[in-house]
C-alpha cells in the first residue's frame, strides 16, 4: 500500500518533541508543550483509545508508527 502522506510527514516513529514540531514548527519539548500536545490528541474522539490499544502511556517518549499513523489518521499529517 502507497503512503498518502507528504515525504515531510513520513510514518516512523518519531520522539514527542518531533511529533510536537511537525505540527507546531517549532520544538517545544518544556513540560509546556507537552501537555499542550497530550491536550490535542485528546480533543479527537477515539484517538487516546485507539493510542492506549497500541500501548502508549502518557510517559512514553517515542511514538512507534502505529501511533504515528493514528495520530496522522486522526488529526492529519503535518
Amino acid at each position: 500500500m502507497k503512503d498518502s502522506y507528504n515525504t515531510t510527514s513520513k510514518v516512523r516513529p518519531y520522539n514527542k518533541g518531533e511529533l510536537i514540531a511537525a505540527y507546531t514548527g517549532d520544538i517545544m519539548t518544556t513540560n509546556a508543550g507537552k501537555r499542550w500536545f497530550q491536550k490535542e490528541i485528546s480533543q479527537y474522539p477515539g484517538l487516546m483509545d485507539t493510542l492506549k490499544r497500541l500501548g502508549y502511556t502518557p510517559r512514553q517518549r517515542i511514538f512507534t508508527r502505529a501511533q504515528v499513523q493514528a495520530i496522522f489518521d486522526a488529526i492529519g499529517a503535518p
